[in-house]
């Protein structure tokens, strides 16, 4: 947490707050990573080019963080308090505003494989100015109050959006069980692994195996894709183990699939072709509007998120199912950063190489 500079003249504070109305990441990583994206320069320049603050900055970013610009993120928060120092209280607030709004910008440039960040509180016009004696006393009172606010949304967060992390959560949500949460390892884009060492999958695969002769379908939100993708993969490497499968999705994934299965070097009931038939016809992202027969073809649904993803959206993307079709969830834990792992990329040129030694979880209890 930056000190706070301490000053002979009369000084205000004014704080805005950030929070991350989404958060992909695990929590404890998003305070190391909000001091570095505050001091990235980016911040201080947005407060620098604002006109109106010419005579407070002089239009020269260098010396704005930590001096006259911080932020406290407290562990295990979602939010982020941005605090501005000015000796005018106006320019202080008008200061917290710019760099909150800048600050906000950047954390949502990492895109979804982070979280999406907002401006939840403006900045008041503070009218009591710091104390010149105890400003690190100022600075552990400001990081606690951020705290206390912190857990206070957290709480409401979790209150009003109420995730679906649990088995029980699924239920309430969409009526229907959760066969499984699959951790997914870390991984280059594109890159498809096989079902060895993956926790999570034996869980799926053991419900999955138990499901009628038909047409299962993966679906997801648009968002979502590449994480369904790489589920389909899976399981349909880990399904070929218990009974015919044959695949409906792109080549590439299918290529995938099979490069992953020979790799494997088990025996099993039915190598994966794409034009063989087989007991369970897997699909990767059917349309809710596709023509599909359910006398001859009996159509089950699938449904992968991302773990922790709101009711209100998994509704949103089981709406089409909901009478009808929607045999359980998938929910998927991303692991944050990126490392290389063997597995097979989009590229078909690319070799295949081995797999780590499997891991088991037990299913979750039907519903």
């Amino acid at each position: 947490m930056p000190l706070l500079v301490v000053r002979a003249e009369r000084t205000y504070q004014a704080e805005a707050l950030v929070v991350a109305r989404q958060l992909t990441v695990h929590q404890r990583v998003l305070p190391s990573l909000a001091e570095s994206v505050f001091s990235g320069g980016a911040v201080a320049d947005a407060v620098a080019a604002d006109p109106a603050l010419g005579p407070a900055v002089g239009g020269e970013a260098n010396g704005l963080v930590p001096g006259t610009l911080s932020v406290v993120a407290g562990p295990d928060s979602v939010t982020m308090v941005v605090q501005a120092r000015d000796d005018d209280p106006v320019t202080a607030a008008r200061m917290a505003d710019l760099a909150a709004q800048a600050y906000a910008a950047e954390l949502n440039r990492a895109g979804s494989g982070v979280g999406e960040f907002a401006v939840l509180s403006p900045a008041l016009v503070p009218t009591t100015p710091l104390d010149p004696v105890s400003y690190p006393l100022q600075a552990g009172a400001g990081a606690l109050a951020g705290l206390v606010l912190g857990l206070g949304l957290i709480a409401m967060i979790a209150a009003l959006r109420q995730p679906c992390v649990t088995s029980p959560d699924v239920k309430d949500a969409v009526g229907v069980p959760l066969l499984g949460i699959v951790e997914l390892p870390r991984a280059t884009p594109g890159t498809y692994l096989g079902a060895r060492g993956v926790r999570g999958i034996a869980a799926v695969t053991r419900w999955l195996a138990t499901a009628p002769a038909g047409r299962l379908t993966l679906i997801s939100s648009p968002s979502a894709e590449g994480l369904r993708h790489r589920i389909f993969v899976m399981v349909a490497i880990a399904m070929s183990t218990v009974r015919p499968v044959r695949l409906q999705a792109p080549q590439e994934i299918v290529d995938a699939a099979r490069a992953q299965t020979r790799q494997a070097g088990d025996a099993m009931p039915s190598e994966l072709r794409h034009e063989e038939t087989g007991e369970l016809l897997l699909v990767d992202g059917g349309s809710p509007s596709e023509l599909v027969d359910p006398a001859a073809a009996p159509v089950y649904v699938i449904a992968v998120a991302p773990l922790g993803i709101s009711p209100r959206r998994l509704r949103t993307l089981a709406l089409d199912y909901l009478d009808g079709g929607l045999l359980g969830v998938i929910l998927v834990k991303r692991r944050l950063g990126l490392r290389a792992r063997r597995g097979v990329s989009r590229s078909p040129a690319q070799a295949t190489r081995a797999l780590q030694p499997a891991g088991d979880v037990p299913a979750p209890e039907p519903a």
